[in-house]
């Protein structure tokens, strides 16, 4: 599994890399949303929607996903108020808290989780923010695309990282009900991952010192814990729906949603720091 695992990132790192560098953001968000909605497709057969009812449903994510980003693509970025933007990625950080408080308390008739609407509606706020969110990130960068280069870097640096600490040193579940296999120090393993790359790449790519690097670092470890949240709502809906992956058409890594649900709570989060920072800082 992990050698399949290795030689499909092999195939797809390079892939990405061109795509990121080479397509203006108007290509990256007609790829990107080839990705959310297969994820869609995904998501609806987790729900438990079949045939009409899932085609139907990847459609709403689509003309959502479609009102969400034709701005970012049509519009320079000055003309899209800020405050707008602030608000937008707000009201989706607020979902992902509701979806944390629903995890804690655990009930099994939670309606983000257990009932057929509600894992429909999360469907909307975990899927369409991440692909307005990754295709603002590239906006932002005109020559490179480095903002959305390192959120996938952090996230997946990260990934990396807890895989290996939790295996080597993991000795503390995390969630059990809803991912046994993820540790706390697994996520502290992650979470030093995160820790050396915002200090990297704050220093020697965007040549932050002082508050302005503390600042940052603390928006990537935020970003970090919260991409931990996106991994655990997608387990929680597929222990639900009684499945292990969302699908089967990555190999080694399952379904889409499988290899992106750390980014479908961490792009927003990013989005929206990002944004901020640079608001208090100009």
């Amino acid at each position: 599994m992990l050698k399949t695992r290795i030689l499909t990132a092999l195939v797809l790192i390079p892939l990405l890399l061109a795509a990121l560098f080479w397509l203006p953001s108007s290509m990256i968000a007609v790829l990107f949303g080839a990705i959310i909605l297969i994820g869609a497709w995904e998501w609806g057969t987790l729900t438990g929607f079949r045939g009409g009812q899932r085609i139907a449903y990847v459609a709403s994510v689509m003309v959502l996903g479609v009102l969400a980003v034709t701005p970012i693509t049509v519009l320079a970025l000055g003309q899209i108020p800020v405050m707008v933007l602030l608000v937008n990625f707000g009201v989706v950080l607020v979902f992902w808290l509701a979806a944390l408080f629903s995890l804690i308390r655990g009930r099994t008739d939670s309606f983000l989780f257990h009932s057929v609407p509600g894992r429909a509606l999360s469907g909307f706020f975990v899927l369409v923010p991440a692909w307005q969110a990754a295709v603002l990130l590239h906006a932002q960068d005109l020559d490179q695309p480095a903002l959305l280069l390192f959120l996938f870097l952090l996230v997946w640096g990260a990934d990396t990282f807890a895989y290996f600490a939790g295996h080597m040193f993991g000795r503390h579940k995390l969630a059990p009900g809803v991912s046994p296999g993820k540790t706390i120090e697994g996520v502290a393993g992650g979470m030093l991952a995160v820790l050396l790359l915002a200090i990297l790449a704050g220093v020697y790519v965007w040549h932050h010192d002082g508050v302005k690097l503390l600042s940052w670092v603390l928006l990537c470890l935020a970003v970090g814990l919260i991409s931990v949240l996106g991994d655990l709502v997608e387990s929680k809906v597929k222990r639900v729906a009684g499945v292990k992956d969302s699908g089967a058409i990555v190999p080694g890594h399952g379904g889409v949603l499988d290899r992106i649900d750390a980014l479908t709570s961490a792009a927003p989060a990013f989005a929206f720091g990002t944004l901020l920072l640079d608001r208090v800082w100009s």
